[in-house]
């Protein structure tokens, strides 16, 4: 089976494709505004897959993508039902042209959303030059890791775990991180403790990225109530470094004030308050219980 994929500002609809279908070739159909999200799938998929490319140079022309994408399928000596089109990434004019080449060759056309918190699939098939739904499944958990997500957004990272002070040891700030980290490992799938992202010049740094299933969610953990939490994870969190799908918590030791629960929420950031937390003492086992339940239920999975 081959995969012709529109790229687009979410490679995570990508990648959730290709883990669930493996294909043995894929076609990605990109623009001069995806080169780095390419870049980074290909060096991802490299070793599992042949993949080649084409690049549409009017992506709000439906005729243009057509023939774009003809071309290079003609070029590859790509035809017949074996062929499967993925519209889940890229603009509606692209999808337009990818829907046309699906009907002429007979073959389906795939849809990946994000719906309540689940990736779901969508097939079609034209029958009679109607688009008829064959399949709605949601997609098996776990088709993806950390590192996964990471890679189809970041042209690499660091792990290094917590915050330490001059002298390499854990300070404060790292000591209520592991207690975090300690909480919520046994609840989620994977946790990752101190990421840098590289090609920031350090200016980024998440205390810790957590998984459920296929989602992803970054949290910054402070003991006190300044702004700077919210920032960080407005930052790392933007829709356009992580993408639109990453989920965002902030744990504070302290209650925050108002007007930073307002712009949390306004920033799309789940605010986990733990006031009981106590440096070098353990967090108590209601507080624990909210931080374990807050971060299952955003995050969802089996």
């Amino acid at each position: 089976m081959k995969l012709v994929e529109l790229l687009g500002p979410q490679p995570i609809l990508n990648l959730l494709p290709l883990r669930y279908m493996q294909p043995k070739e894929v076609l990605f159909v990109g623009t001069h505004d995806t080169h780095d999200i390419s870049r980074h799938l290909q060096n991802m998929l490299q070793n599992q897959l042949q993949i080649h490319q084409t690049e549409v140079h009017d992506p709000h022309d439906p005729f243009a993508v057509y023939k774009s994408v003809s071309k290079k399928m003609l070029k590859l000596g790509w035809s017949g039902k074996d062929i499967v089109f993925d519209i889940s990434d890229g603009t509606k004019m692209e999808a337009f042209g990818l829907a046309k080449l699906a009907k002429d060759h007979g073959s389906l056309l795939i849809d990946v959303e994000l719906i309540y918190g689940r990736y779901q699939l969508r097939s079609y098939l034209f029958q009679d030059d109607h688009l008829t739904l064959q399949d709605d499944i949601h997609l098996p958990e776990n088709l993806i890791d950390i590192g996964d997500y990471l890679s189809t957004y970041l042209p690499g990272y660091d792990i290094g775990g917590a915050a330490k002070d001059e002298q390499g040891q854990v300070d404060i700030g790292g000591r209520f991180e592991e207690t975090i980290y300690h909480a919520l490992a046994p609840h989620v799938d994977e946790i990752l403790a101190g990421v840098r992202p590289a090609g920031v010049a350090e200016q980024i740094e998440i205390d810790l990225i957590v998984r459920r299933g296929n989602r992803v969610g970054i949290v910054e953990t402070k003991t006190g109530v300044k702004k700077a939490g919210i920032d960080q994870l407005d930052t790392a969190g933007n829709a356009h470094y992580l993408g639109e799908h990453i989920l965002k918590f902030l744990v504070t030791g302290r209650y925050l004030s108002r007007a930073h629960k307002m712009l949390a929420v306004a920033e799309e950031i789940q605010v986990i308050e733990l006031p009981g937390y106590r440096d070098n003492r353990r967090l108590p086992d209601q507080e624990k219980r909210r931080l374990v339940d807050t971060v299952k239920r955003k995050l969802g999975g089996c």
